[in-house]
């Protein structure tokens, strides 16, 4: 009985230190899971990077996902390929490279895509001589490619027949910068007062900028060259008739009192 009794308690013994040694293996397992997944924390979170992100964009081309859309050009349009870069610094975005060109304005005609040109204005300073007067003619052309072009301009203007009065050629426009705009202008002498006239002018740009072929425009603008020479003559001659014609009632007035006089004498 007194060894059953002793052998108990000596069982109970040998299980505490294989607990304590069970608790002891799971707090280091989880100590050093902590410390694991706080290195692993830190490798991630640590330094400061920068990011540059490049996207080429073409026309009829939408990003998102893996689904693409595009749309059609009206027949005879060019199509040109438009290049986007996009950079990322420091939550900073900047966009560079876009070549889009803008559209022309009302009075402005493209040639091809390249080169838009306005309207011809004009404004005429007579002379006393009537074969004589200025007519100063101005354009505006604008750059929308991205090349420097050199064009040439020429300037004239006819009368109602159509026979050239003065012209002015060439008028060079050169170095003209992708996004320039230049105001080309002429005087053309000696037009005369032919009362109604046609200003021209000419464009002649390089034959290919940018793969497109380019051809001559020319514009026109309809003018008035008031005939002064021709009205100040008439203007004294109408003067003239009503002082011959007032003198000459005059005259007339005076015979017809004279020999009335003479008879009531």
């Amino acid at each position: 009985m007194m060894t059953a009794r002793s052998a108990g308690p000596q069982r109970r013994a040998r299980r505490h230190p294989l607990r304590e040694a069970t608790l002891i293996g799971v707090a280091v397992v989880g100590f050093l899971a902590v410390l694991s997944g706080g290195g692993t924390a830190q490798a991630v979170d640590g330094g400061d990077n920068d990011y540059n992100i490049t996207v080429q964009v073409a026309p009829g081309q939408t990003a998102g996902g893996s689904g693409s859309s595009s749309a059609g050009a009206p027949a005879g349009a060019s199509r040109a390929t438009t290049t986007q870069t996009q950079t990322t610094v420091d939550a900073s975005t900047v966009v560079t490279g876009s070549i889009t060109p803008p559209a022309p304005a009302a009075d402005e005609f493209s040639i091809g895509g390249i080169l838009y040109v306005s309207g011809l204005t004009t404004a005429y300073s007579p002379s006393i001589d009537p074969l004589a007067g200025d007519l100063a003619v101005q354009y505006t052309v604008r750059n929308v490619s991205g090349e420097t072009i050199d064009s040439t301009s020429r300037f004239w203007v006819t009368n109602a027949f159509g026979a050239e009065l003065s012209a002015v050629d060439p008028v060079e426009v050169t170095a003209l910068k992708p996004g320039e705009s230049r105001v080309v202008s002429a005087t053309l002498t000696g037009v005369g007062q032919w009362t109604f006239a046609t200003a021209h002018m000419t464009l002649t740009p390089p034959t290919t900028v940018a793969g497109e072929e380019l051809q001559p425009l020319t514009r026109d603008a309809f003018v008035v060259l008031p005939p002064w020479f021709l009205l100040a003559l008439l203007a004294i001659g109408g003067v003239a008739y009503a002082v011959v014609r007032i003198v000459r009632a005059g005259s007339v007035s005076g015979l017809a009192v004279e020999p009335a006089a003479g008879s009531t004498a």
